[in-house]
């Protein structure tokens, strides 16, 4: 089943994107401090696109506390990128069980034990949206070694098939 049926809120950027970036964090996680504005650069970066078609959209998928956190973290730190809504609760729940990725003070709670939680926060995973094929679980390492932004997405679309 293609990822927008199972995830009605990637439907719309995986419509209008070439990748998708499933970014799993929040405010509160020290070593998501640094990777936040750092992918605000990458995605800043991105060339435009004559046909409408962004070359990646990143959609945050909060492990935050509250409304209040994710609204302020979105809104001061965040790039103008997308989010799965916190009140969606199940959806938000099901990305990270589907993906094995969440803080470790979920896991219990998310039935991510026993070896089911694959990653923690911070994590990007990064998807061609044509096939809905992971290309990179490992976008947090990518976006912390450029400087700029700049090459980070270059290097994903040269992952794509032909």
């Amino acid at each position: 089943m293609k990822l927008g049926a199972l995830f009605p809120s990637l439907s719309k950027p995986l419509a209008s994107s070439r990748l998708l970036g499933l970014y799993f964090a929040s405010s509160w996680c020290p070593d998501c401090t640094p990777v936040t504005p750092a992918l605000g650069r990458v995605y800043a970066a991105q060339s435009p696109s004559d046909e409408g078609i962004k070359e990646l959209e990143i959609v945050y998928v909060s492990s935050d506390r509250s409304v209040e956190q994710m609204n302020d973290s979105m809104q001061k730190s965040h790039g103008p990128w997308q989010s799965i809504p916190y009140e969606n609760v199940e959806e938000r729940s099901s990305l990270k069980c589907h993906f094995g990725v969440c803080a470790g003070m979920e896991a219990s709670a998310l039935g991510l034990t026993n070896g089911k939680r694959k990653f923690g926060i911070p994590t990007l995973i990064i998807i061609d949206c044509a096939t809905d094929e992971i290309l990179s679980m490992d976008g947090v390492g990518d976006v912390m070694k450029s400087s700029d932004g700049t090459g980070v997405i270059a290097g994903w679309i040269g992952a794509l098939p032909n």
